[in-house]
């Protein structure tokens, strides 16, 4: 039963899971749970094998195991389209992750985009900072007694690379919306209502769309809650968490889809 409190509906418990680490192992065993793999002691590991996936597979395959984080990884690669700022990066990902918590820092994501191919850090010029000669410490003399003085870094960039930007293109929620809209057809009314609801202004509660969903005779056979249906439109962009639940832009041509959709409240269905 859908519990009455407000919440996010992706989580993560992954915090030691590298998604870009090859995983070998029976198929059916890695889906029987959500635990990282174990780890092998020296004596047994191995070396890593090839990895011959292009930028853009890597990248797919990234957004792909961290689903939660896909809109925050896609939100990454769109800002950096013209290179950023590190610092600037990181506020960024304070913003995305505002009403979203998450175990993944900035500086996580992006070095995960990066060892995918779809981030490149690089000089303020833009240049490859592979080209950059470290700094030494100089040795500074201050009322007789010497220190070593490390130089200030300069400031460097993220950019996105053609792969993220690929995966920035290839990312299309409408038709996601779309699909599922065709998908499940006989609950359009339930997606309408939940969609109308969390356009209202300031959003909405889960107990106040629950309120209205549960008890609809659409959802008792099979029997699904409202948290359902929010999970679904949320992987399409279509509601989202702010400390409320609201519809997005995505969601409002949503509602434009389906505005000849005919929803009764439930009472007067059962009447």
């Amino acid at each position: 039963m859908t519990s009455s409190h407000d919440f996010p509906l992706d989580s993560e418990f992954d915090d030691e899971f590298d998604p870009l680490e090859d995983v070998e192992g029976d198929e059916e065993d890695d889906a029987a749970t959500d635990l990282p793999p174990t780890q092998a002691t020296p004596d047994q590991a191995t070396p890593a094998a090839a990895d011959d996936r292009s930028a853009e597979e890597r990248t797919a395959d990234l957004i792909k195991a961290m689903a939660p984080r896909r809109k925050v990884l896609l939100g990454i690669l769109a800002f950096c389209e013209e290179p950023q700022l590190v610092d600037d990066v990181n506020a960024k990902v304070d913003e995305l992750q505002a009403h979203n918590f998450s175990v993944y820092t900035a500086a996580d994501l992006t070095s995960l985009l990066e060892r995918a191919g779809a981030l490149e850090h690089v000089t303020d010029e833009g240049g490859s900072l592979e080209d950059v000669e470290e700094q030494e410490p100089e040795v500074v003399e201050v009322d007789g007694v010497e220190y070593l003085e490390v130089k200030q870094s300069a400031p460097t960039r993220w950019v996105t690379t053609a792969a993220g930007m690929a995966a920035v293109d290839a990312d299309r929620p409408l038709d996601r919306l779309n699909a599922l809209f065709a998908e499940d057809e006989q609950y359009l009314p339930i997606y309408k209502r939940v969609l109308t609801l969390c356009a209202a202004d300031g959003g909405t509660t889960i107990k106040a769309l629950g309120d209205a969903v549960d008890s609809d005779p659409l959802v008792q056979k099979p029997r699904l809650y409202v948290a359902h249906f929010v999970d679904k439109l949320e992987k399409c962009d279509a509601v989202e968490w702010v400390d409320s639940w609201v519809t997005t832009e995505v969601g409002q041509t949503g509602l434009e889809i389906l505005k000849d959709v005919e929803d009764a409240p439930a009472a007067d269905k059962e009447a």
